[in-house]
């Protein structure tokens, strides 16, 4: 134990952990991913939002309540909750992590998902976790799929069986960039399917994706695991668009 406490404070010492936003040496084993000074441009979600899709009321005096696109048209998951605001250094670097294939970042903000306190999230109260699937096509491109990472990483800090298996995505669609939620939602229908129902009978089941836009792929993703036995299915997210 000593000798490895050894090695680990020569290769601080050597290769110092680095801020991934500013590349400035961390200072503290508490600075994880982000320095001190970075970390305060960082939106973490504690705001009023809607109990039901988890969109955010900034300053609102009323409190957390269903948004009106809830009441109009509830969706097919129980809840969804993100852990960050979708925006500057954020934003910057889940593209390191998705399209500049930059796994360092990726693990990094993993561990910052899991490390989130989500105050309405029992986890206990899941079975498993199943990541937004990627086409096979798209998974062969990137190399790997950010949401199973990001899954990985929630389900060994909460001891959930993560399953990437069970939900596939069979079409290959346009990507989601650009369009609006009704685009969204006519390009990601029937994309998804499940793979052996019988292993979702009765489970409650938490979906996890990088970053929630309008809803339609969680939502779409939801529908599909549903309609195949699961009995619940809640989004987790790492972020989320304002």
């Amino acid at each position: 134990m000593i000798v490895t406490d050894f090695f680990s404070e020569i290769s601080d010492t050597l290769f110092p952990p680095l801020c991934i936003a500013c590349s400035g040496v961390l200072e503290s084993v508490q600075d994880k991913v982000f320095c001190r000074e970075c970390s305060q441009n960082i939106t973490f979600i504690t705001q009023s939002l809607c109990p039901v899709c988890g969109t955010i009321f900034p300053d609102s005096p009323a409190g957390n309540h269903v948004c009106g696109q809830c009441l109009e048209n509830k969706p097919h998951y129980t809840f969804a909750r993100a852990a960050l605001v979708y925006e500057g250094m954020i934003h910057d670097a889940i593209h390191q992590f998705k399209y500049g294939h930059n796994l360092t970042v990726g693990s990094a903000l993993a561990g910052l998902l899991a490390d989130f306190d989500f105050p309405d999230v029992t986890f206990g109260a899941f079975d498993q976790i199943i990541p937004v699937p990627l086409h096979v096509k798209r998974l062969r491109d990137r190399g790997f799929n950010q949401s199973l990472i990001l899954a990985n990483a929630l389900g060994e800090k909460h001891v959930l069986d993560v399953d990437f298996s069970l939900l596939k995505r069979r079409k290959l669609t346009l990507t989601q960039t650009g369009l609006d939620k009704k685009e969204r939602e006519k390009n990601i229908k029937g994309a998804f399917e499940v793979v052996h129902p019988e292993r979702l009978k009765a489970q409650s089941i938490i979906l996890v994706d990088d970053v929630y836009t309008t809803g339609a792929t969680v939502n779409e993703c939801a529908k599909t695991l549903k309609k195949a036995g699961a009995d619940e299915v809640a989004v987790i997210t790492l972020a989320r668009v304002l």
